[in-house]
């Protein structure tokens, strides 16, 4: 299924910003920081099992649950 990793950091930033838009950036630039380019994939990108791993530990990490 394409476009999980997608689907996974939109909902991240969706819980993150919790709907306030002048978060958005903030919230994009500490996923980079982290080694995940949010603008980088889109609903047709491949999943790739270490990026979905990884996202997985930063939502851990940020005690907040993303699995769509």
């Amino acid at each position: 299924m394409s476009g999980q990793i997608h689907a996974m950091i939109t909902r991240l930033l969706q819980i993150r910003t919790e709907g306030r838009p002048n978060q958005m950036a903030t919230e994009k630039i500490k996923l980079i920081m982290k080694g995940i380019d949010p603008d980088k994939y889109n609903p047709n990108s491949p999943d790739d099992p270490s990026v979905i791993a990884r996202l997985s530990t930063i939502a851990k990490d940020m005690e907040i649950d993303i699995h769509v």
